[in-house]
């Protein structure tokens, strides 16, 4: 199976990297093509661009999956030359790659010309809308269309998704929790009045709502981890952010990207986690952040715009309206009853990818998965560790 997917492999922590990996526990082997880096990727890697603008590198970074680079010459959302373009680097790309998957999964719709003539099935998995989320994006209406025309199946994270394709019934298929959170053992205490937020950092992230709520609440700290992904178009938003800290030295901390094994101890210290979305870039999401806090208990308070949508809110959630909302609501969970957690624990638990593939591999296949729901799970406990494969 192949995943032609939006984001690198480093780190492993979205969709597409646990769908991955849950095929390979089920006895599959995966290829796994990196979103493409675009030419400005010449000014600090003139080599590694070159090399991958028209060969694949396939590393394997872990038991049955291999991953490689691609570069283009400019994104496929810029207009319709450009998609072509990148439409037919990516074909010629899969050609020399020997591509003979019995699945091909898209999820770039500006990718999706390249489908054309593919062996086995073709399947579209959309976890975005990305007119809301990419506003500047071209063709968008156009390109959706023929996924809903040409694709063995469309998949979506959400029920709102299924309107941006036309004349299709895709298959709902949400997020899920790393059963890794649920097991792995509690080894700090909660924190009280200490806010987390866990997850990328760009232009959703409601940078004036967190301002009011720090400001509304003097005796709390919010700590913030995670990967600054603003464009370059967004320089100015990202600095708005990074200002935080100099406005609210030492209640405000941002630290960075962080590694997936200390994320249990960093939510396990939390009393309160956040998803301080902007409404208007959230809707049609179906937060990964959700799971994660859930999956150890902590109480979670985001803004309307997509939880509602999902017909799958984790119990006890504070869906909030503005800076007074949320402040109110961040102030209550800290004196929540004892077993409330425990709720939000089990929700997660119901809520496993291990779970999740199963319908999606149905969808995605055409065909019933139990056997696959049955098979044995491999024995990871051998692989010596992954290769290092570049960000692409």
């Amino acid at each position: 199976m192949g995943f032609l997917a939006k984001d690198p492999w480093n780190p492993a922590i979205r969709r597409e990297h646990m769908i991955a990996q849950e095929l390979v526990r089920r006895g599959s082997s995966v290829r796994f093509v990196q979103a493409p880096a675009d030419v400005r990727r010449v000014r600090t890697n003139p080599g590694n661009w070159a090399r991958h603008l028209r060969r694949p590198g396939y590393a394997a970074v872990g038991p049955g999956i291999e991953v490689t680079e691609r570069s283009t010459l400019l994104p496929g959302l810029r207009g319709r030359l450009a998609e072509r373009t990148d439409a037919a680097l990516l074909g010629g790309f899969l050609r020399r790659s020997d591509w003979a998957e019995d699945l091909t999964v898209f999820m770039l719709p500006w990718e999706w010309r390249a489908a054309a003539g593919l062996g086995g099935r073709v399947v579209f998995d959309c976890t975005d809308d990305w007119a809301r989320l990419l506003p500047h994006a071209r063709g968008l209406p156009d390109q959706l269309r023929r996924i809903a025309d040409e694709a063995d199946e469309v998949l979506v994270v959400n029920r709102v998704l299924a309107d941006l394709f036309p004349g299709r019934t895709p298959t709902v298929v949400p997020n899920g929790t790393d059963e890794v959170l649920l097991t792995a053992p509690r080894t700090r205490e909660r924190v009280r009045r200490a806010a987390v937020y866990v997850g990328s950092i760009g232009e959703r992230f409601d940078v004036e709502l967190v301002r009011a709520v720090l400001t509304a609440l003097p005796d709390w700290t919010l700590t913030v981890h995670g990967q600054l992904v603003f464009p370059q178009r967004a320089r100015a938003a990202a600095e708005r952010f990074l200002r935080l800290q100099r406005e609210f030295p030492g209640r405000f901390v941002y630290r960075g990207l962080l590694r997936r094994e200390d994320l249990p101890a960093v939510l396990d210290t939390a009393s309160v986690a956040l998803i301080p979305d902007v409404p208007r870039h959230a809707l049609g999401q179906s937060s990964m952040k959700s799971y994660d806090y859930c999956s150890r208990g902590v109480p979670v308070v985001a803004t309307a715009g997509h939880l509602e949508h999902s017909s799958d809110v984790p119990p006890h959630t504070a869906l909030v309206l503005g800076a007074a909302e949320m402040a109110a609501a961040m102030a209550a969970a800290d004196d929540e009853p004892p077993a409330v957690p425990e709720q939000r624990i089990a929700w997660a638990a119901a809520r496993t990818w291990r779970r999740r593939t199963v319908p999606w591999i149905e969808a995605a296949l055409g065909q019933p998965s139990s056997d696959m729901a049955d098979a044995p799970i491999a024995d990871l406990d051998a692989w010596p560790g992954p290769a290092t494969v570049p960000v692409g």
